[in-house]
């Protein structure tokens, strides 16, 4: 299909007239699933002349070093090593690896991913038919493993409402987008003049999705899918959702230090979006146990009638049932819609579940919030190629 510039069909440029693409892979510990990116970045349907792709190791991984020098990797693939250095995170590597960039455009895929072949056509002919302050496009992510058990389910579910839902709204809108991590598309000229990434933040897509709205940058949606594992193991999902949590509360804190230029330059509409999309999201998820169990206590039959006996009491627990059930119903609703636009019909268990889903985010919140005062630069490194499903794309 053809690519759409904020909702517009526009056409596809010829090979001649596409730019140079340079393509991010950082890589720390992902021996397991290092031969399935390569295979899928060598499947890209794009000039091989024009195709900048570096490969970002860490100088202390030398696992990583012996595996990649193991592969027949293509000539238009690069290997860089990041030297030693402290915080030691996937941002930090980013921002080493632009000094060696030559494209003009740029975008950053994970270890585990696989994007369709043609993801860097769609976007360079979307960037070339969108305004200058059209900085990034967001493609959308999806698993490769969505059925292998109920937690995958979930984490399926999770990124269609954000990915089909939520973030397309917030783009049609003009709002901040909060990043994901990978299979973001920019221009490197609008990189560069908001400084690159944040090496500290533990989320630096969602921080940096709201700094370029801070310097009057749009994002838009790119309508190609990138494939990635769905996280099956609890301590696993544990571990990466509490770096997120955190990441979210970090980026709340360093967007807010004045609200009001907040505000000046990201519109009343933006400095909303933004308290939501980061403080939103970590105190719903850190709360949510504790206002569960508040709203639930009153309606015990031992206490139903002593919180009843007022009128003030009767409303104040009417309002709390009514934004229990509004919150679940909202949630299950997204979830509903997102997995419609992927294809998943039925899911019915899934979503009458996502109660307690919403319970082991809560849990990661807790987590995240412990990491945050004890820990807040430690990066939790998610594994990956666990899934015993294995790629079922039929990309790679």
């Amino acid at each position: 299909p053809l690519p759409k510039k904020l909702g517009h069909l526009v056409p596809l440029l010829h090979d001649a007239e596409l730019p140079v693409y340079t393509v991010l892979v950082p890589l720390f510990r992902e021996v397991n699933v290092c031969r399935q990116i390569v295979a899928a970045l060598s499947l890209l349907d794009y000039p091989q002349d024009k195709l900048d792709i570096k490969i970002i190791l860490e100088e202390n991984d030398r696992p990583m070093h012996v595996a990649v020098r193991e592969m027949n990797l293509p000539w238009y693939f690069d290997i860089l090593i990041v030297p030693r250095g402290k915080p030691q995170t996937k941002p930090r590597a980013l921002n080493y690896a632009m000094q060696f960039a030559r494209g003009t455009l740029v975008t950053i895929y994970d270890g585990e991913d696989i994007p369709q072949p043609g993801q860097l056509k769609l976007a360079a002919a979307q960037f070339n038919h969108a305004e200058d302050d059209v900085a990034c496009f967001q493609a959308a992510l999806d698993f490769f493993n969505p059925t292998e058990n109920w937690l995958a389910r979930h984490f399926t579910t999770e990124y269609a409402a954000l990915f089909q839902v939520v973030l397309p709204t917030l783009a049609a809108y003009g709002l901040p987008l909060p990043l994901g991590g990978t299979s973001n598309h920019f221009r490197v000229s609008a990189l560069r003049a908001v400084g690159y990434w944040d090496a500290f933040n533990v989320t630096e897509d969602a921080d940096l999705g709201i700094r370029l709205a801070r310097h009057g940058y749009k994002a838009g949606i790119l309508h190609s899918t990138t494939y990635e594992e769905a996280n099956t193991q609890l301590g696993n999902w544990m571990k990466q959702r509490r770096r997120w949590l955190k990441g979210f509360l970090q980026t709340w804190l360093v967007h807010n230090r004045d609200p009001w230029l907040l505000t000046r330059e990201t519109g009343i509409g933006g400095f909303l979006a933004v308290q939501a999309i980061t403080l939103g999201v970590f105190m719903s998820a850190l709360l949510h146990p504790l206002l569960l169990v508040m709203a639930l206590w009153n309606f015990l039959p031992q206490n139903l009638a002593v919180t009843t006996s007022t009128y003030v009491g009767s409303a104040m627990s009417g309002m709390s049932l009514v934004v229990l059930i509004a919150g679940y119903a909202s949630a299950i609703a997204i979830s509903h819609k997102g997995l419609q636009k992927i294809g998943a019909l039925g899911w019915i268990s899934t979503l009458a579940t996502i109660p307690l889903y919403w319970l082991l985010i809560s849990g990661a919140a807790w987590m995240a919030l412990w990491d945050f005062i004890f820990a807040p630069y430690h990066w939790h490194k998610t594994k990956h190629g666990l899934s015993h499903f294995g790629n079922k794309t039929g990309l790679v």
